[in-house]
């Protein structure tokens, strides 16, 4: 939202004719009014309710100032090429009409006005103000298991946020599905990346732009609206103008922290996690085994990588902790003999014996997102993140 503020000795208009066929019926035709404060308005795409109490803080700010003896709004539709529609702009104006506990007049939307103003000239009489959203986040302790995953562009980040994506698709199941628009319409499913001012950027919480997915519709989800870490208050997701709106990336923030809580060794869920099985040859001389493994795996479905570093088992086993890998497989002698794999499963913090099909069969993946990273560990970049695991 965006508001020109006037303070002007006198001040009146006149409707004309309709400039839109959704025009508002005018409560008032005409007006003439002295020592006012004139809020030329333009209401933008993606403003709600929260944007009408900043919008009232700030007017009644500027009417202490200069001493204004009402407020008129009136629809301006010039100061921004990011409307909203002309619904939600009524709606929205109707709201900060209401919400002005001072008197108050407002002219009709969608109408050619004559107006006349005579501005006072002082120092404040002219102002305008962008009324936007800014939160203030901190880096908290917690932020470590986003920066583990690399936050916000590594790879491992990029799935996360191309499965939660899968995910909430299928929770909507849309109609159909489109890019970059808010204005979606009853079952329609958009995702849109929303630059913002202001507010301190941070992994997770408070990226820019910000990863949205919004639904026509209301959807209530069984998630929590907000939680908090050590340091902030955090919205996951909201309805408003009759729209689901879900932040993706804290949305994965909640996910994470609530396996950090609940499960030891935190453990993500199969269908959020970047690597489904990490093959561990135990010597070079088992590379090729695992290789043909992790081959046939990934021809199932199976997000599978093989740990090919010239290193120790230990250290081999290690990462995969540090990484929260799901499934690791030890190949052995003893493996290769017998065709079987023992198998570490990590949220249950046991090792079995397993076949391959077994192995496929646990894992439990309704979303399907295709691999990003490549079969062997050594073809992949610096890994992003060593937190605690």
């Amino acid at each position: 939202m965006i508001i020109l503020f006037i303070h002007a000795s006198n001040f009146e208009f006149n409707v004309k004719e309709r400039a839109i066929e959704s025009a508002e019926e005018p409560k008032i035709s005409s007006l003439k009014v002295e020592n006012t404060l004139v809020c030329f308005t333009t209401v933008e795409k993606g403003d709600d309710s929260e944007i009408v109490k900043l919008a009232v803080k700030n007017i009644l700010d500027v009417l202490e100032k200069v001493k204004a003896e009402s407020v008129v709004i009136y629809p301006y539709a010039h100061l921004s090429s990011n409307l909203a529609e002309p619904k939600v702009a009524i709606k929205i104006l109707e709201e900060l009409e209401s919400s002005l506990n001072v008197k108050t007049f407002r002219a009709p939307f969608g109408w050619y006005k004559a107006f006349s103003i005579s501005c006072y000239g002082h120092p404040l009489s002219e102002l305008s103000r962008r009324i936007r959203k800014v939160e203030e986040v901190e880096k908290s302790e917690e932020l470590k298991y986003c920066e583990k995953f690399g936050f916000p562009n590594s790879a491992e980040a990029t799935f996360m946020k191309r499965a939660m994506i899968g995910y909430l698709r299928n929770t909507f199941k849309p109609i159909y599905e489109v890019e970059n628009e808010e204005d979606v319409e009853e079952g329609v499913m958009s995702v849109i990346y929303k630059y913002v001012e202001g507010g301190r950027v941070l992994p997770c919480i408070n990226e820019n732009p910000r990863l949205l997915v919004i639904y026509g519709g209301v959807k209530e989800l069984d998630l929590p609206k907000e939680f908090k870490d050590s340091k902030n208050s955090i919205r996951i997701w909201w309805i408003d103008n009759n729209r689901t709106y879900i932040d993706v990336n804290r949305l994965i923030y909640y996910i994470i922290l609530d396996s950090v809580n609940k499960t030891q060794p935190p453990t993500l869920p199969d269908w959020l996690s970047p690597i489904h099985v990490r093959i561990l040859p135990v010597k070079k001389d088992f590379l090729n085994y695992a290789t043909n493994l992790a081959e046939r795996l990934s021809a199932k479905g199976v997000r599978v990588d093989v740990d090919d570093l010239e290193d120790g088992l230990g250290n081999k086993i290690r990462r995969a902790g540090t990484e929260w890998i799901p499934y690791t497989v030890i190949i052995g002698e003893r493996e290769v003999k017998t065709n079987s794999l023992t198998v570490k499963i990590r949220v249950r913090n046991e090792q079995r014996s397993m076949t391959e099909e077994e192995l496929v069969r646990e894992i439990k993946d309704e979303v399907m997102q295709r691999q990003n990273v490549p079969l062997l560990y050594s073809k992949r970049g610096k890994i992003i993140g060593s937190g605690r695991g």
